[in-house]
């Protein structure tokens, strides 16, 4: 029966978790935040917003971090029933919203899955109304390394937060998800083994985050082309070029039945800027697992950049000044801007500039730097700017080389190269233990999608009639027969007596 006032509601709210706080068991903690859940669903919003007695309201009461459910509806109440004058950045529900994303109790939110991103939402929409997205990209990271410290399993709440963080140059901020790998969508609830509960443990967090749990939005094909667009955008602003094109890959390799979308077009187009800034050049071809019609067709739309890599690696092939490929850019500025990828191809400018430096040193011991200008440089009587240029290179190591100065004119200094340095022993030790880790996680998740595999009811008949024809071949009998008959046996099984 639904509480009707204030003094029967408020011991329901306070009845879970027990207190003081007693071990439940699965079964009994799901049957408890269940029958806690269906009041809250029963109860007016009229009076999940009402005031309490000696003042204040549920708010004051109720802790996030113990009174999960209680909290989040209440606070979802309040935002409705202040829809007409609409809360800020800085609000008293403001703040309380900030303060839930940041404690509530991992396991009890499990149970409420579409109020949790409902509440998302409204963090989102104030950030967004308030022209201060940055408002809102700290509290969702880390709500969902909250909900799933591993952050292994995509959401459509992952797609909100980088989007955000795009809007609000929030580069560096986005790598506490970006950074973690995703190896699982939400699972399908017929899937998983019937006993498992949403408050049981899970080997990995799609256990929890399934269709039915509600903790993500539907996610269909364009859920993940989105993110993965998105954090290969962020990770080029940062310059992390191998890790963007990952991501582009994630998304010019994503299934399509017949042609590509705008978004794979898209990356293709941000994918060859990003191997010609990480590699000095371009891939003859897609990965493997790229549709052909997606290949095709982003080629096809992708030719300004494919002519603009070309004549990159022609250039640093056989020596050229930068002037050729100066003109490229220039001649396509209106197509770069348009597809919002000037900035990245001014970089590919830069980049072609520091390779033929960088070729240098393998060719020479020394050489003056006013030949460096004239072969390197955009403005070769400039000598200034090309000492100045090649001391940033050298300061940054990206050249192993010095620069004697032989008077007051940088015309008639001399660049003089060293050895190449090496990576030290500690270094390569370091990398490989990075490795190591990475791969022993991934073959953590392949075993625990096998294990999910052997436990599904499909699979499990697959195995029984793989093994009924293997019987029937040996002992002489027609193993389609076989095949045939166990259909039927488990068709009766399910129909019952």
């Amino acid at each position: 029966m639904a509480p009707r006032d204030m003094d029967s509601l408020l011991p329901q709210l306070l009845s879970f978790p027990p207190h003081p706080p007693v071990p439940l068991a699965d079964v009994a903690y799901d049957r408890e935040i269940r029958s806690l859940r269906k009041v809250l669903n029963d109860t007016p919003a009229s009076l999940l917003t009402a005031g309490v007695p000696n003042g204040g309201d549920l708010l004051d009461i109720l802790d996030p971090s113990i009174n999960t459910l209680p909290f989040l509806y209440v606070l979802l109440a309040h935002s409705n029933a202040g829809k007409q004058k609409a809360p800020t950045i800085g609000s008293p529900l403001w703040q309380k919203a900030l303060d839930f994303l940041r404690t509530f109790d991992s396991v009890q939110v499990r149970y409420v899955g579409m109020e949790f991103r409902r509440l998302v939402m409204f963090v989102r929409d104030v950030a967004l109304a308030g022209n201060k997205p940055i408002a809102a990209v700290r509290p969702l990271g880390t709500a969902i390394l909250r909900l799933d410290p591993s952050g292994s399993c995509f959401t459509s709440t992952h797609v909100v937060f980088v989007h955000l963080c795009l809007e609000a140059h929030a580069f560096r901020a986005a790598t506490s998800i970006l950074d973690k790998d995703i190896y699982e969508f939400p699972s399908l609830t017929r899937t998983l083994p019937s006993g498992d509960l949403p408050c049981s443990r899970h080997d990995t967090s799609s256990g929890f985050i399934t269709d039915k749990s509600e903790l993500s939005d539907t996610i269909t094909y364009r859920e993940p082309l989105h993110y993965f667009l998105y954090g290969a955008m962020i990770y080029l602003a940062l310059k992390e070029w191998r890790r963007a094109i990952l991501f582009l890959e994630f998304v010019l390799t994503a299934p399509s039945k017949t042609h590509s979308s705008h978004i794979q077009v898209e990356a293709y187009k941000k994918w060859v800027l990003a191997n010609l800034l990480a590699y000095g050049e371009v891939p003859s071809s897609l990965p493997k697992t790229t549709n052909s019609q997606v290949a095709k067709q982003a080629r096809t739309l992708g030719k300004a950049y494919e002519a603009l890599g070309a004549v990159f690696q022609y250039g640093i092939s056989k020596e050229h000044d930068v002037r050729r490929l100066n003109a490229e850019v220039h001649i396509g500025h209106q197509k770069w801007s348009s597809d919002h990828n000037l900035s990245l191809v001014l970089q590919v400018l830069d980049a072609y500039r520091q390779s033929t430096v960088a070729k240098l040193e393998s060719t020479y011991v020394a050489l003056p730097l006013s030949e460096v200008g004239q072969r390197t440089s955009p403005n070769p009587n400039d000598h200034t700017e090309t000492a100045q240029y090649i001391a940033a290179m050298i300061s940054n190591g990206q050249i192993n080389a010095t620069i004697e100065q032989t008077g007051n004119n940088p015309g008639s200094w001399v660049l003089r190269f060293g050895s190449s340095p090496t990576q030290t022993e500690q270094h390569q030790h370091e990398e490989v233990k990075k490795q190591v880790a990475k791969t022993a996680k991934v073959a953590e998740y392949v075993r625990e999608t096998d294990r999910k595999l052997s436990l599904n009811k499909e699979y499990i008949s697959w195995l029984k009639q793989k093994a009924d024809m293997s019987a029937a071949a040996n002992a002489g009998e027609d193993p389609a027969m076989t095949l045939e008959q166990g259909a039927f046996e488990d068709e009766d099984l399910l129909s019952g007596p």
